[in-house]
């Protein structure tokens, strides 16, 4: 799913992202999300910044 929120890649700093919404739309509308970046395949979390090699929530995994 492609989401404009302004994000970059916090491994390359790409902007070409796709994204994955992995929780509930709260009451204001925010949602958690994962980005996986199309440039250098770098799969983290919207918020907190971690990265991830495998993503049970996403069915990622990094080869």
């Amino acid at each position: 799913m492609k989401i404009e929120c302004g994000c970059h890649c916090i491994k390359c700093k790409s902007t070409d992202l796709e994204s994955n919404r992995i929780g509930q739309i709260e009451k204001d509308g925010y949602f958690d999300m994962h980005h996986t970046c199309n440039q250098c395949k770098t799969h983290f979390d919207h918020l907190d910044g971690q990265v991830f090699s495998k993503c049970e929530k996403c069915s990622y995994f990094s080869s």
